[in-house]
């Protein structure tokens, strides 16, 4: 076996085998897309709620104007970014669904070719960085944000690349460039793109501090990376960066309350063990064994060895987190909170708190330092010992449990978990892209109108407003986290009876907003109410409101009982379309729908 093992170190093109094998096994994430289609299992929240239908629609006005027709009556383009806006081009050239599945399987292949590369540039044997970039990309990060998460490992180590000395090939440097480039293209400015802009102009200070070792050259390199990284994200932004100028309208984020986090030291032990939105970590276990290989070298090698800079480097990540996580606790504490209404504007609402979208990479990245620092210390003790096996042996089992503690978490919640059940158990159920969308239930819904959509408005209660408006329906709701405030008012007379009377709808309405959705009593604002729920009663809603929003249609997922207030106030009535409600089997949603018209 040992002879094995020599033999395969020996070969010279190795790494090209890793890389393979890597690619073949992070591609089996994404292959139920292939098998299963649109019956595939995709995470609704902030996805098929929202994101898909910014870059479909971005991609369907590419070029064309300002302003988005069919999303909330009509609204400027700033309300529908995409957190990855090269992703559109494949929204235009693919169905949403084939899209979706591309973009995530090409995101993927970064997250790694970036890990792998980034390991090997920092020293770590191919099988630990194979280990590592696969379970970094096995995370279930949303794919609609791009390279926002998986492309970090490929930013550092173009990074990494720019810092070298003059005698890089150009060739070598322009690759370095290119792919920055393509990081802030498939990336969110504001979600993470912030961060590393950031990082970039305090690496480049300190490397320019830094002259007399090695000149100006990599300070130079370095800025005109970070140069590149800013340039590219104000030149995909130019929609948001029109609308903060005021050039656009004035956006509903003004109304946004903001409230201090209650419990700071829960706060801190969230992000720290479990994550922040989007950004999922699964440290514990990988603490346990940093405090574990602590303990075994500074027993076994002593504090003069060459393992306590590794540990150094560790403990220095580890430190890097939570330092991160502490500035994002405190930018929500009470202190901070007030200076950021009191100075207002952009600073009030801007959540610098997202620099966690970092940790699952550097916690990636310490799983890495940790599985290599413990086959060289098993080497070292080996050698000591005269080649005995049981060092290697302990530290192969020891590697074998971590990565199997991290796997399982990992794997239990990833989408492929559920999309294999999916292939494999014809009885069990899941939300899919089809059930949600459900092209044959508003291909019914489309003939039962039998009018042309550019001539009336529908909002939605009970079902996501992105269902409507993915058939191409003109909506006067909408999920966005940036658009009209004056809209919002006009909105809410809607439903202003209906909020006085439940005081959470109202606040999460009122404070928050950006999710413009009817609500109604019993099930408030949520988007995803079920087949065979019990019907909305006593809604107070304002008819008038709604006919001088244009909206002719209510699309509910139950039945709908007007309050007598309601009726009373107004000629107009609601009118239940023959043939409601519209479902099938795959469907999610059974849609009642209602025409509002004069009696």
């Amino acid at each position: 076996m040992r002879k094995l093992w020599k033999m395969w170190n020996s070969l010279k093109h190795k790494d090209i085998v890793w890389v393979l094998l890597g690619l073949l096994a992070v591609s089996l994430i994404a292959l139920p897309y292939l098998v299963l289609g649109e019956g595939s299992y995709v995470q609704v929240h902030d996805q098929l709620d929202g994101e898909v239908l910014n870059y479909m629609y971005q991609a369907r006005y590419l070029g064309r104007g300002n302003v988005i027709p069919q999303f909330m009556n009509g609204m400027d383009k700033a309300s529908m970014l995409p957190p990855a806006p090269l992703g559109v081009l494949l929204y235009k050239i693919l169905p949403p669904f084939a899209a979706y599945g591309v973009m995530h399987w090409l995101c993927l292949i970064v997250g790694f070719l970036g890990m792998y590369g980034l390991g090997r540039k920092l020293g770590l044997r191919a099988l630990v960085s194979w280990a590592a970039a696969c379970m970094f990309c096995y995370i279930p990060f949303y794919p609609v944000y791009g390279l926002a998460a998986l492309g970090q490992p490929m930013l550092t180590l173009c990074g990494l690349g720019l810092r070298e000395e003059k005698t890089v090939k150009v060739s070598r440097r322009a690759r370095c460039f290119l792919g920055v480039a393509l990081f802030a293209a498939c990336s969110s400015l504001t979600l993470v793109g912030f961060v590393w802009v950031a990082v970039g102009f305090l690496w480049t200070a300190y490397l320019a501090a830094g002259r007399r070792r090695n000149g100006f050259g990599p300070a130079l390199r370095v800025g005109g990376g970070t140069l590149t990284l800013l340039g590219v994200y104000l030149a995909c932004n130019t929609d948001l960066l029109r609308s903060l100028t005021g050039k656009g309208f004035a956006t509903h984020r003004q109304e946004m309350a903001l409230r201090a986090a209650e419990h700071p030291l829960a706060s801190l032990k969230e992000l720290i063990f479990s994550g922040g939105s989007y950004s999922p970590v699964y440290s514990a276990g990988i603490l346990a064994a940093v405090v574990l290989l602590t303990l075994v070298t500074l027993l076994l090698a002593g504090r003069r060895s060459s393992f306590v800079k590794s540990l150094r480097v560790i403990w220095g990540l580890i430190g890097l987190i939570f330092l991160g996580a502490l500035l994002a606790v405190l930018w929500n504490c009470g202190p901070v909170v007030s200076l950021r209404l009191s100075v207002g504007g952009m600073i009030t609402y801007f959540q610098a708190d997202r620099v966690y979208w970092c940790f699952p990479f550097l916690w990636m990245l310490v799983l890495g330092l940790v599985l290599e620092s413990a086959c060289r210390l098993g080497e070292q003790v080996e050698t000591r010992q005269s080649k005995a096996l049981w060092p290697r042996l302990a530290v192969c089992a020891a590697c074998l449990l971590l990565l199997g503690v991290e796997g399982l978490q990992i794997l239990r919640d990833s989408t492929l978990n559920k999309n294999i059940r999916l292939m494999l158990f014809a009885d069990y159920r899941q939300v899919t892209w089809e059930s949600v969308y459900m092209e044959d239930v508003f291909a019914q819904i489309d003939r039962a109108i039998g009018e042309d959509k550019e001539s009336y408005s529908v909002v939605s209660l009970g079902i996501y407003p992105s269902v409507a408006l993915y058939h191409g329906y003109t909506c006067a709701d909408g999920y966005s986290n940036n658009y009209d405030l004056e809209y919002k008012h006009r909105f809410r007379q809607v439903m202003a009876r209906e909020l006085e009377e439940n005081e959470e709808t109202r606040h999460y309405f009122d404070d928050w907003g950006n999710r413009l959705y009817l609500a109604g009593a019993p099930y408030g604002i949520n988007g995803m109410v079920g087949k065979g729920q019990a019907g909305y009663t006593e809604l107070d809603y304002d008819l008038d409101a709604m006919n001088s929003l244009h909206i002719r249609y209510l699309l509910a997922a139950a039945p709908v009982e007007l309050s007598l207030l309601s009726r009373e106030q107004t000629a107009l009535t609601l009118e239940l379309v023959e043939g409601s409600p519209f479902t099938d089997d795959a469907a999610y949603y059974e849609v009642w729908v209602y025409r509002i018209c004069n009696p």
